[in-house]
């Protein structure tokens, strides 16, 4: 016996942490069908050309505005405060834009300006899906997968990445434009997995080192483009215990520099909680949200079950789910379902040797859905599609592989590339949907209408449907004014509509109603800098200069941009304030050096104030600086 027990531990050791690298350094994976994936390349691309130039969603155009105006920082809750890596990128396409001398107008101007935003978004879901490839062809050849599968590594991952590139799904994180903060987040945390994997099978302690420094590059970067990153660190953890190390002691000491490799990427997870902890979220995220996180979290028990349906039958996608929490029994046949793929998940990690590969999948979809959809509360967002744009890649590796084993089982006759050509069809049929979906973007108005349809109690809908209405050539004044009092009447706060309508009834010339509803949000939310601005711009074309500096001054105090710094030392002009505007003038000049001509301004207006007909120009001239207020 105790023979045995001594060749049974020498077994165990052949697949210890440093012995189990060196397979894995050795393999050499087979190349990859050229045509295939550029096949699928071209497929993505197709299906997403038909909304490029589609308008910009929602908070597109606040975002993209705020990153590229020269503001100091964007408004907390903005979608892109305190990711500065996903504001970098829209700037950038915001200078590519100008350079090219495409017209960057509001809408229905400037067509074509949105273009440019989401070919990169697209770049880098593609990006996103040859790694995830890449991971997938390696994790199915790990010695945690049985042998008898890992000769169909490669048409597994191809045929998982494929429907994962081209399901409809997927459409809110490429065509709402900043949602690319998702996009980079997920790309981002995918090269950390894989830059771990090629770690471990690095030939070399040089290229291991590198391998490291790229993955804990890419961690950080991550975590500067959106929160839902920091469970990266746990998902590289777990995919080595699952596929690699012989049990959970060895974790602890997993050899070839793997432990400072984890301590790294831990240490990483600093970065997002500085940025939440400055407040870069605001209210729109958070434990002090008015919602409670228990209600949240039975929300999600809804969300989550709501996204594997449409998964499994893309037929009612919607981009906006609203604010209102599930109540009632809606979401207990959610609950028991999620209970118990969690419990099947649990289980499987006390069967690793045989179950390992299910444990993974299962943990990774419960953790990446986790900074988003579980007890952290967004009041602002019940739901939202994109929340399972990376945790779709472990829904549909099941659902594969899940064919493949009942063929395996139940028709061992029928040759797997028949398989493959049935998830062929399944992928083109996915890119037509996604393609249609795509289209839904150009035509605001029905995109809005699938919202009220589909989400009848979100006051969101209402509003943005009659915000597209009113951008319609001609304007549905009336329908509009009808969805705007729906919302109105409903949301005591005025958040819902109540400047949307505003700007309407301005467009009509209705201007002491527009001011009575912006000061009665401004009273709700007085923080909101472009309601402001807009009631500013709104009493100053009625003509009461005198009412709209106070508001000026919090503006500019709020965002010293150069324009609204102009406009004030102007109104100040017109107050008979002089010393002021010309101190407002020195300012502008000292934040913005580059522009010459801020100054010289301020001295051909102190002296042009002086003359006796000087007051219509002035204020002709301070309607003109903010035309674009709204």
């Amino acid at each position: 016996m105790t023979k045995k027990r001594s060749r049974h531990k020498a077994s165990v050791r052949t697949d210890s942490p440093s012995l189990s690298a060196r397979p894995g350094a050795a393999r050499k994976l087979p190349t990859l069908n050229i045509w295939a994936l550029a096949a699928v390349a071209l497929a993505v691309i197709l299906a997403y050309a038909p909304g490029l130039s589609a308008p910009f969603v929602m908070d597109d155009a606040t975002a993209i505005a705020e990153t590229s105006s020269g503001l100091h920082r964007s408004p907390a809750g903005s979608p892109v405060a305190g990711r500065p890596v996903a504001s970098a990128t829209l700037t950038a396409n915001y200078e590519i834009n100008n350079a090219l001398g495409i017209d960057q107008r509001p809408d229905p101007d400037g067509p074509h300006k949105t273009a440019g935003y989401r070919l990169l978004n697209v770049l880098f879901h593609l990006c996103s899906g040859a790694l995830l490839l890449g991971i997938l062809r390696r994790a199915m050849r790990e010695q945690g997968v049985p042998a008898a599968w890992r000769s169909t590594a490669d048409p597994i991952a191809g045929a998982v990445c494929a429907l994962w590139l081209l399901h409809p799904i997927q459409t809110e994180s490429i065509n709402y434009v900043v949602q690319r903060t998702e996009l980079l987040a997920s790309m981002f945390y995918l090269a950390t997995l894989y830059a771990s994997i090629r770690a471990w099978d690095a030939s070399s302690p040089g290229a291991r080192m590198r391998w490291y420094a790229l993955g804990v590059i890419a961690c950080v970067l991550g975590m500067l483009s959106k929160e839902i990153i920091v469970t990266a660190p746990l998902t590289v953890v777990l995919y080595d215990r699952a596929l690699r190390l012989p049990s959970w002691r060895s974790v602890r000491t997993p050899g070839n520099g793997r432990g400072w490799f984890y301590l790294a990427l831990a240490m990483a997870c600093v970065v997002p909680y500085l940025l939440v902890s400055s407040g870069a979220r605001g209210d729109t995220a958070g434990f002090a949200s008015p919602m409670k996180w228990y209600v949240y979290l039975y929300s999600q028990c809804w969300a989550i079950p709501h996204y594997l349906r449409l998964v499994a039958w893309p037929n009612a996608l919607t981009i906006d789910y609203g604010e209102q929490a599930i109540r009632g029994a809606k979401a207990v046949p959610g609950l028991v379902l999620l209970v118990v793929f969690g419990a099947a998940t649990l289980a499987a990690w006390t069967r690793v040797p045989r179950w390992g590969w299910f444990a993974l999948a299962g943990s990774a979809f419960f953790i990446l859905l986790a900074p988003s959809s579980s007890v952290v509360p967004i009041p602002t967002e019940i739901a939202a599609e994109r929340r399972i744009y990376l945790a779709l890649a472990p829904v549909l590796a099941l659902v594969v592989i899940g064919a493949e084993f009942l063929r395996r089982r139940f028709a061992p006759r029928v040759a797997m590339l028949r398989l493959q050509y049935g998830f062929a069809g399944i992928a083109v049929l996915l890119a037509i949907v996604t393609a249609a979906r795509s289209q839904t973007y150009t035509n605001p108005e029905r995109l809005w209408r699938g919202v009220v349809r589909d989400v009848p109690g979100n006051l969101r809908g209402y509003v943005n449907l009659a915000s597209a209405l009113t951008r319609e050539r001609p304007p549905k004044y009336a329908e509009a004014e009808t969805l705007f009092n729906h919302a109105i009447a409903r949301d005591s706060t005025c958040r819902s509509g109540c400047a949307q309508f505003a700007y309407m009834l301005s467009q009509e010339g209705r201007l002491p109603e527009a001011a009575a509803l912006l000061d009665r949000t401004l009273r709700h939310d007085p923080g909101n800098g472009p309601v402001e601005r807009r009631l500013a711009s709104t009493l100053m074309k009625m003509g009461a200069f005198d009412q709209a500096l106070p508001h000026l001054e919090h503006v500019a105090a709020l965002y010293p941009t150069e324009q609204h710094l102009v406009v004030l030392a102007v109104v100040y002009f017109i107050a008979q304030r002089q010393s002021d505007a010309i101190s407002t003038f020195d300012r502008a000049a000292q934040l913005y050096p580059a522009n010459a001509e801020i100054r010289k301004l301020g001295g051909t207006l102190y002296t042009a104030a002086r003359a006796p007909d000087a007051m219509p120009h002035l204020k002709a001239l301070a309607l003109s600086l903010s035309k674009d207020w709204g």
